[in-house]
């Protein structure tokens, strides 16, 4: 027999909040020059986009090597404004979702995410005023999927793994969180969770 989901765990980025890398590098007027794939993968040889994920350098140590690896000279605050839009509107259905899983068990965020992404998130995104806690990567200093990350989650709420659900839009974060063992399920889009969560015994 299944036990009981005692708690829900929901990822930010396209799980909660849509996300728009496309729109980054229009608004810093270097979408001639650069795909958003190839900037992308820039980024992650950097290294240094993994740091500020991780919280191991700060926004403004973010801007001035991004800066430096694009060969570009541009404010701080356009800058910003560019990184942020990024960030988009809250899923439509999402806020009714975690708004009815909180009638049933704790909920809690668990994302790879940076400062100003995550402040940005929460003007966007009302859903995220109903978790009780919100575990980021940027403060945990561990990123998904990480097996530690989903350890140190679990410590922190106090259910056992199985008794946990998570949700995830990536499959190799959904596979770590099922190796810790969690109820770790792929999001799809919103009708496909609400329908899985009405089959959950709470």
């Amino acid at each position: 027999m299944t036990s009981a989901v005692k708690a829900f765990i929901f990822d930010l980025g396209n799980v909660i909040v849509n996300l728009h890398t496309d729109r980054f590098l229009p608004l810093l007027g270097m979408d001639h020059e650069w795909s958003t794939e190839d900037a992308l993968k820039k980024y992650e040889q950097s290294g240094f986009s993994r740091d500020f994920e991780l919280g191991h350098i700060t926004f403004d140590e973010f801007y001035r090597k991004s800066c430096d690896l694009f060969g570009i000279t541009v404010e701080r605050r356009k800058f910003l404004k560019a990184w942020n839009s990024i960030i988009g509107d809250e899923k439509e259905g999402m806020y009714e979702i975690v708004e009815e899983c909180t009638r049933r068990a704790p909920v809690y965020l668990l994302s790879n995410t940076n400062e100003p992404h995550y402040h940005d998130s929460l003007t966007k995104a009302p859903a995220l005023h109903f978790m009780q806690e919100h575990f980021l990567s940027y403060k945990l200093n561990l990123l998904k999927p990480d097996p530690r990350i989903y350890a140190e989650t679990i410590n922190r709420i106090g259910f056992p793994a199985g008794q946990i659900f998570f949700t995830d839009d990536r499959e190799d974060n959904v596979e770590s969180a099922r190796g810790v063992g969690l109820r770790a399920v792929q999001f799809k889009n919103p009708v496909q969770l609400k329908e899985m969560l009405d089959t959950m015994q709470c």
